[in-house]
Protein backbone atom coordinates (compact mmCIF):
# COMPACT_ATOMS: atom_id res chain seq x y z
CA UNK A 1 0.00 0.00 0.00
CA UNK A 2 1.33 3.45 -0.92
CA UNK A 3 1.47 5.61 2.36
CA UNK A 4 1.86 8.51 0.44
CA UNK A 5 -1.71 8.93 -1.05
CA UNK A 6 -2.64 8.79 2.24
CA UNK A 7 -0.49 11.16 4.12
CA UNK A 8 -0.51 13.91 0.84
CA UNK A 9 -4.74 14.62 1.51
CA UNK A 10 -4.04 14.06 4.87
CA UNK A 11 -1.78 17.11 5.54
CA UNK A 12 -3.64 19.17 3.29
CA UNK A 13 -7.04 18.63 5.51
CA UNK A 14 -4.87 19.57 8.69
CA UNK A 15 -3.01 23.11 7.04
CA UNK A 16 -6.44 24.00 5.82
CA UNK A 17 -7.86 23.37 9.13
CA UNK A 18 -5.01 25.60 10.52
CA UNK A 19 -5.39 28.06 8.09
CA UNK A 20 -9.04 28.54 8.45
CA UNK A 21 -8.39 28.50 12.56
CA UNK A 22 -5.61 31.55 12.25
CA UNK A 23 -8.02 33.49 9.89
CA UNK A 24 -11.03 32.82 12.48
CA UNK A 25 -9.75 34.60 15.21
CA UNK A 26 -8.05 31.01 16.84
CA UNK A 27 -10.89 28.92 18.09
CA UNK A 28 -14.66 28.78 19.73
CA UNK A 29 -13.17 30.53 22.96
CA UNK A 30 -16.06 33.20 24.10
CA UNK A 31 -14.00 35.20 26.21
CA UNK A 32 -13.00 38.64 23.82
CA UNK A 33 -10.38 41.11 25.38
CA UNK A 34 -11.01 44.77 25.23
CA UNK A 35 -8.77 46.51 22.34
CA UNK A 36 -5.59 48.17 22.84
CA UNK A 37 -5.74 51.80 23.14
CA UNK A 38 -3.63 52.26 19.67
CA UNK A 39 -6.15 49.34 18.03
CA UNK A 40 -9.63 51.73 19.37
CA UNK A 41 -7.46 54.37 18.06
CA UNK A 42 -6.95 53.18 14.68
CA UNK A 43 -10.45 52.18 14.89
CA UNK A 44 -12.21 55.84 14.86
CA UNK A 45 -13.21 57.84 12.07
CA UNK A 46 -10.43 60.26 11.36
CA UNK A 47 -12.08 64.06 11.88
CA UNK A 48 -10.90 67.29 10.26
CA UNK A 49 -9.92 68.24 13.96
CA UNK A 50 -8.14 65.05 14.23
CA UNK A 51 -6.93 65.76 10.90
CA UNK A 52 -5.99 69.56 11.75
CA UNK A 53 -4.12 68.34 15.36
CA UNK A 54 -1.89 65.10 13.58
CA UNK A 55 1.47 66.63 13.24
CA UNK A 56 2.60 67.30 9.46
CA UNK A 57 5.78 67.67 7.32
CA UNK A 58 6.09 70.63 5.57
CA UNK A 59 6.26 70.58 2.07
CA UNK A 60 9.20 73.45 2.34
CA UNK A 61 12.76 72.20 2.04
CA UNK A 62 15.88 73.84 1.56
CA UNK A 63 16.02 72.23 -1.67
CA UNK A 64 12.86 73.06 -2.91
CA UNK A 65 13.63 76.80 -1.54
CA UNK A 66 16.77 77.24 -3.76
CA UNK A 67 14.93 75.82 -6.94
CA UNK A 68 12.19 78.41 -6.41
CA UNK A 69 14.72 81.19 -5.88
CA UNK A 70 16.33 80.38 -9.39
CA UNK A 71 13.04 80.02 -10.69
CA UNK A 72 11.46 83.57 -9.42
CA UNK A 73 15.13 85.21 -10.63
CA UNK A 74 14.70 83.63 -13.83
CA UNK A 75 11.00 83.99 -14.66
CA UNK A 76 8.73 87.08 -14.85
CA UNK A 77 8.50 86.97 -10.86
CA UNK A 78 10.95 89.43 -10.09
CA UNK A 79 10.00 91.53 -13.00
CA UNK A 80 7.08 92.68 -11.06
CA UNK A 81 8.11 92.05 -7.66
CA UNK A 82 11.82 93.18 -7.67
CA UNK A 83 15.27 91.41 -7.44
CA UNK A 84 15.13 91.37 -4.14
CA UNK A 85 11.38 90.59 -3.62
CA UNK A 86 10.03 93.74 -1.78
CA UNK A 87 8.09 94.86 -4.22
CA UNK A 88 8.08 97.14 -7.97
CA UNK A 89 5.68 99.26 -10.06
CA UNK A 90 4.00 95.91 -10.73
CA UNK A 91 3.87 94.01 -8.11
CA UNK A 92 3.95 93.90 -4.20
CA UNK A 93 6.42 93.50 -1.16
CA UNK A 94 6.21 89.28 -0.78
CA UNK A 95 9.43 89.60 2.15
CA UNK A 96 6.08 89.95 4.30
CA UNK A 97 5.40 89.32 7.57
CA UNK A 98 1.97 90.39 6.31
CA UNK A 99 0.95 89.91 1.86
CA UNK A 100 -1.94 92.24 1.19
CA UNK A 101 -3.42 89.92 -1.14
CA UNK A 102 -3.57 86.81 0.45
CA UNK A 103 -6.95 85.88 2.00
CA UNK A 104 -5.45 83.29 4.23
CA UNK A 105 -2.89 82.95 6.78
CA UNK A 106 0.40 83.41 4.71
CA UNK A 107 0.71 79.64 4.84
CA UNK A 108 2.78 77.59 2.22
CA UNK A 109 -0.53 76.79 1.06
CA UNK A 110 -1.88 80.09 0.08
CA UNK A 111 1.32 81.00 -1.83
CA UNK A 112 0.65 78.02 -3.94
CA UNK A 113 -3.03 79.03 -4.71
CA UNK A 114 -2.08 83.05 -5.35
CA UNK A 115 0.64 81.57 -7.61
CA UNK A 116 -1.58 79.06 -9.62
CA UNK A 117 -4.55 81.19 -9.94
CA UNK A 118 -3.18 84.42 -10.30
CA UNK A 119 -4.42 87.61 -9.07
CA UNK A 120 -7.09 89.42 -10.83
CA UNK A 121 -6.85 93.07 -11.65
CA UNK A 122 -10.14 94.15 -10.01
CA UNK A 123 -8.41 91.87 -6.83
CA UNK A 124 -5.87 94.10 -6.60
CA UNK A 125 -5.59 96.36 -3.40
CA UNK A 126 -2.77 98.72 -3.55
CA UNK A 127 -4.27 100.52 -7.13
CA UNK A 128 -0.54 101.58 -7.85
CA UNK A 129 -0.05 98.07 -8.95
CA UNK A 130 -1.74 98.10 -12.52
CA UNK A 131 -1.57 95.15 -13.91
CA UNK A 132 -2.78 91.64 -12.95
CA UNK A 133 -0.50 88.77 -12.39
CA UNK A 134 -1.37 85.93 -14.46
CA UNK A 135 -2.01 82.35 -13.29
CA UNK A 136 0.89 80.54 -13.28
CA UNK A 137 3.46 83.50 -13.34
CA UNK A 138 2.92 84.17 -16.76
CA UNK A 139 3.88 83.21 -19.87
CA UNK A 140 4.99 80.50 -20.23
CA UNK A 141 3.03 79.34 -16.98
CA UNK A 142 4.76 77.55 -14.51
CA UNK A 143 4.14 73.84 -14.23
CA UNK A 144 3.03 72.57 -10.91
CA UNK A 145 6.29 71.56 -9.67
CA UNK A 146 7.54 75.17 -10.66
CA UNK A 147 4.50 76.81 -8.77
CA UNK A 148 5.14 74.49 -5.85
CA UNK A 149 9.10 75.40 -5.85
CA UNK A 150 8.39 79.67 -5.91
CA UNK A 151 5.59 78.99 -3.26
CA UNK A 152 8.67 77.73 -1.52
CA UNK A 153 10.68 80.46 -1.80
CA UNK A 154 8.44 83.18 -1.29
CA UNK A 155 6.73 81.43 1.64
CA UNK A 156 10.53 80.87 3.21
CA UNK A 157 11.26 85.30 2.48
CA UNK A 158 8.99 85.65 5.59
CA UNK A 159 9.25 82.69 8.06
CA UNK A 160 12.78 82.32 8.03
CA UNK A 161 13.74 80.41 11.90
Amino acid sequence: MNHSLIVRPTLFIVAAAAIAACSSGGGSSTTTSAPTPAAAASARPVTNAAMAAAPSRSPVTPALIATGDSIFHAASCQRCHGADARGARNGPNLTGPTFMHINGTGSYDDFVRIITSGMPADSIKDKTHQFPMRARGGNPPLTDDQVKAVAAYVYSLSHKS
